[in-house]
């Protein structure tokens, strides 16, 4: 978080008690709903290798190890070589887009919502894949796609689509992978099973993907029984609710239904991880009456569920966020942790890129935030990662280019009144002082309590560390001066 980052979530106050649109539903974290579901997820990762053998990469693995060489630079992930070449399509890219509910019960849309989100997860852990977030592909829930149309406009040549029945403890879903070039199925299936016996399922779906493609198949890690499915229901929604905007009650009311989950079963992974991730934007966003101890408490939820499962990206990323505050190097190895597990979780590559910047390595920051967008293009997060962009120019002094991606959040949300301290500084560091002004008066008209000292209390709060420090002072403290802000 930068300095203004730590204010980010004030803006939606404005909006607290408004409910959220479905359309606006998001993988804030991009983007999995971890629990019993995910059985399914950590199976049909091999769907997309099904894709590769059928665009003729016969022996998938050790063709893929040749193909990777010859269009990656020695070193370069499929994630920064797509950023870095937008005009080439990745050979093994994909989108998971939002599974259909059958059921036609809009109360039971989080469910299908669900296991999309898993297999958006687990499809990001294949060896070379690049996969497009979650949030860009639930941009494209409940909408008619040209599907030949969608490859070109996200640069992906596969896509995974399906529907998911419920019906009491009985699951239906229906899988298929669709090639992108032609508009066409290349690969569909159907399984069924019992909700609370998904393992069992999973086993089904790992066998029946071996025999087409005669590979070795990651092994699943283990998992844990759903114990209670009506805890794993309350958890699901309590991500539901933190996947739409993060205003003060909808983080009020996820933590309720974390806290349900849990008192149903003190030992639900995902609730654990949910009611941490509350905790810290509590404390982050200066609506904690206590924020010292519920960081820690966040803490200690994420190390317990530590114990409990295999660490997962969404867990390293949830204790890389309640390390924000004064712990940036920590918090760093958490999001490095995170993408080692899955490098194509644009939350990770985001919140990197504002811990690189507290680090006093902006440069490095632009490549990070580059990432994110590239995966998930269009995001809800994608205002606040521009945004990062432009901190992070405005960090390395270049100013043309931090006007360009602030401006760029602003028209994605206008409400990201963060941007405009970066453009009050941009702007007067290269003359155009009437710009300055109208956005200093934008700021105000948004902020009217924002003073310099503040600002300066905020980001020192952040990262001790010198570099970052001479940057904040010389550049946005010193800048804001200049502009004629309100010292105190």
């Amino acid at each position: 978080m930068s300095g203004a980052d730590a204010f980010e979530g004030e803006p939606d106050l404005k909006s607290d008690d408004k409910p959220v649109a479905a359309k606006e539903k998001s993988r804030f974290f991009s983007d999995r709903l971890r629990h019993r579901l995910r059985n399914i997820g950590a199976a049909a990762a091999s769907v997309a290798a099904v894709g590769a053998v059928g665009s003729g990469l016969l022996g998938y693995w050790n063709i893929w190890k040749t193909v990777k060489t010859e269009i990656f630079h020695e070193g370069q992930s499929p994630q920064q070589y797509a950023a870095s070449r937008p005009d080439v399509t990745p050979r093994l890219s994909l989108v998971v887009l939002p599974f259909a509910n059958l059921n036609n019960d809009p109360e039971q849309d989080y469910f299908a919502d669900g296991i999309t989100t898993d297999l958006t997860t687990d499809l990001g852990r294949m060896p070379g894949a690049f996969v497009i977030g979650r949030g860009t592909a639930f941009t494209y829930k409940n909408k008619q796609v040209e599907l030949k149309m969608l490859g070109k406009e996200l640069g992906i040549r596969w896509a995974v689509q399906g529907a998911v029945q419920r019906n009491g403890d009985d699951v239906r879903i229906n899988v298929a992978l669709t090639d992108l070039s032609t508009g066409g199925d290349f690969w569909s299936d159907r399984f069924a099973g019992e909700r609370g016996n998904l393992a069992d399922l999973q086993d089904q779906i790992v066998v029946r993907l071996s025999r087409s493609l005669s590979i070795e198949l990651i092994q699943a890690e283990s998992r844990r029984g759903a114990s209670n499915p009506d805890s794993g229901d309350f958890a699901m929604r309590g991500w539901a609710v933190l996947y739409g905007q993060q205003t003060q009650a909808q983080v009020r009311r996820a933590s309720e239904l974390f806290d349900e989950a849990l008192r149903l079963d003190p030992n639900d992974v995902d609730a654990m991880l949910g009611k941490s991730w509350c905790l810290s934007v509590n404390a982050l966003f200066q609506w904690s009456a206590s924020p010292e101890s519920d960081l820690s408490t966040a803490v200690e939820l994420v190390d317990r569920a530590f114990t409990k499962r295999p660490p997962s990206a969404l867990a390293h990323v949830v204790k890389g966020h309640a390390l924000r505050i004064g712990h940036p190097e920590t918090a760093l190895a958490e999001y490095d942790a995170a993408l080692q597990i899955d490098p194509n979780y644009p939350p990770a590559y985001f919140f990197k890129g504002i811990e690189l910047t507290e680090l006093g390595r902006a440069r490095e920051a632009l490549v990070a935030h580059q990432i994110a967008l590239r995966l998930s293009p269009k995001d809800p997060l994608a205002a606040r990662m521009h945004y990062g962009l432009c901190h992070a120019h405005v960090h390395i002094r270049e100013y043309a280019e931090a006007i360009d991606e602030c401006r760029r959040s602003i028209n994605l949300n206008e409400a990201q009144w963060y941007a405009y301290v970066d453009l009050v500084v941009a702007y007067g560091a290269i003359g155009q002082r009437e710009q300055s002004r109208q956005a200093l008066a934008e700021l105000y008209r948004m902020r009217p309590g924002f003073t310099i000292e503040k600002f300066q209390q905020v980001g020192f709060s952040l990262s001790s560390n010198p570099q970052f420090r001479k940057e904040f002072s010389e550049i946005l403290v010193s800048g804001l001066r200049e502009a004629g802000a309100k010292e105190r």
